[in-house]
């Protein structure tokens, strides 16, 4: 299979794409009629709707819903979607960086490779770790456009291909099935059956030695995939803890709840129920990417208008590390800060020299974020164009750093700038271990705080917020 996209017959390649795009449409049809009750209960207790000798047995793979990839639709989706994924993957690994600066992943696990996204994301984020990776992908054709598309690359790591974890698991020893690091992106909302998807992501915890990543679109059904897989997960090693000390005398209960657990890097800071399943909302994030010139030429807009120069991808994540949760003090125990008013009593006279630039400036109002009139969608799309993610991509700064104690919120949504005021909605812990959370509404006003209102404004949908 050729790469010479552009090449390709323009309005073939067109009603490719738009059939591939259906068919993210069709799979998110059959995500959403799942059912909520159902799926409660099965991943909080998987033991009591699954037969015991059944129990972890794949019926359907990630090829069965009706999707599969042929050349045509590889070429489609490298020239539609690769872009976008390999966006949201790379934004969600230099998440993880920034929060493990000491992870340096060597030996790393791909499920769901496709072409090989993930991949191309995890040679940017750590160019210089990475030894050996291992991917995993069904389809011949998405397999053949990967390998295409490293041909000629200097350093890369040794690279296998398998068609399923079984033929990995049956192929290497025993020894060498954990992971430094383990990623599926875009991949599980192609699994039909809920009791498969926990099957298989139970079976990539087992194949983890580290941290586990799982990445799927910003829509509602694929922030409830994450939502379902982190509950299961979370509930998953707590039993195993529970088990562990009830087996073990007192002086080895401390070292077993030391080496096993798990406990959310990013984007949580905490380990208990999301909070935003109770107010109704769903957790994603966004990131703005250029659109490539292959993808002006073949994706087309709603209502027939021209296409932006650049696209936002919504993505939902979750990254999980084995252990327990480090307790670390909060960043602003014990920190006083001072009011406007105190500032200002404490200024020499040549401060007082007025700017008349600032005054005009600081007299100005913020523009509040667009708001639809009568909305279809939710509180979440409602963005700044101009700031969705230029801090993040640019000005990463690597000397603070916010450890990963239960002190730090993450800010969900875009903040809202009136006046000297910022709102922002911020879930957070709400216990110093992290096992409990809640989404909190943050206000913070330049006459009571002006340090933080200071760095309230320059904070974005995404960013960190220290309690």
């Amino acid at each position: 299979m050729g790469f010479g996209i552009l090449e390709q017959d323009e309005p073939h390649m067109k009603r490719k794409v738009l059939r591939l795009s259906e068919s993210f449409s069709q799979i998110k049809d059959v995500n959403s009629q799942l059912v909520t009750a159902t799926s409660q209960q099965l991943v909080e207790d998987p033991l009591r709707s699954v037969d015991q000798s059944q129990r972890w047995k794949i019926k359907s793979s990630y090829g069965d819903i009706g999707l599969s990839y042929r050349d045509d639709e590889t070429i489609a989706y490298v020239a539609s979607r690769m872009p976008a994924v390999f966006s949201a993957c790379h934004r969600v690994l230099k998440e993880v960086r920034r929060r493990l600066p000491e992870f340096s992943p060597a030996k790393v696990l791909d499920f769901g490779a496709g072409t090989g996204s993930a991949f191309w994301a995890l040679r940017e984020v750590w160019p210089n770790s990475l030894e050996k990776v291992n991917l995993v992908e069904p389809s011949q054709s998405m397999q053949r456009a990967g390998q295409k598309l490293i041909q000629g690359q200097k350093n890369l790591p040794l690279i296998h291909s398998y068609d399923s974890l079984q033929s990995l698991t049956k192929s290497i020893n025993k020894s060498e099935r954990e992971h430094d690091l383990v990623i599926a992106s875009y991949v599980l909302g192609e699994i039909p059956s809920l009791k498969d998807r926990i099957t298989i992501v139970r079976q990539l915890w087992d194949l983890t030695q580290d941290v586990l990543v799982l990445i799927e679109p910003g829509t509602p059904q694929g922030s409830s995939i994450i939502s379902q897989m982190r509950s299961h997960i979370l509930w998953m090693e707590k039993r195993k803890c529970r088990k562990s000390k009830d087996g073990t005398d007192e002086a080895s209960k401390d070292l077993v709840t030391q080496k096993s657990g798990a406990f959310i890097v990013a984007p949580c800071s905490h380990d208990g129920q999301c909070p935003l399943e109770k107010a109704g909302k769903y957790c994603h994030f966004v990131q703005r990417l250029e659109r490539t010139s292959v993808q002006r030429a073949f994706k087309r807009s709603k209502g027939g208008q021209p296409l932006r120069g650049f696209e936002d991808e919504k993505f939902s994540f979750v990254a999980f590390r084995r252990g327990q949760r480090p307790r670390e003090p909060w960043p602003l125990d014990g920190m006083k800060f001072e009011t406007l008013k105190e500032q200002h009593a404490k200024r020499s006279p040549e401060d007082l020299e007025i700017d008349i630039d600032e005054l005009i400036s600081s007299q100005q109002v913020d523009l509040v974020p667009f708001e639809e009139l009568n909305p279809v969608n939710y509180d979440s799309d409602v963005m700044e164009p101009d700031v969705v993610d230029e801090n993040n991509e640019d000005e990463e700064d690597e000397t603070g750093h916010a450890d990963l104690g239960g002190g730090w919120g993450r800010i969900i949504y875009m903040p809202v700038r009136r006046g000297k005021q910022v709102t922002m909605d911020v879930c957070r812990s709400t216990k110093l271990d992290g096992s409990e959370g809640e989404l909190q509404r943050v206000v913070v006003t330049k006459s009571k705080n002006p340090t933080l209102h200071l760095q309230a404004r320059k904070s974005i949908w995404g960013d960190l917020w220290p309690f």
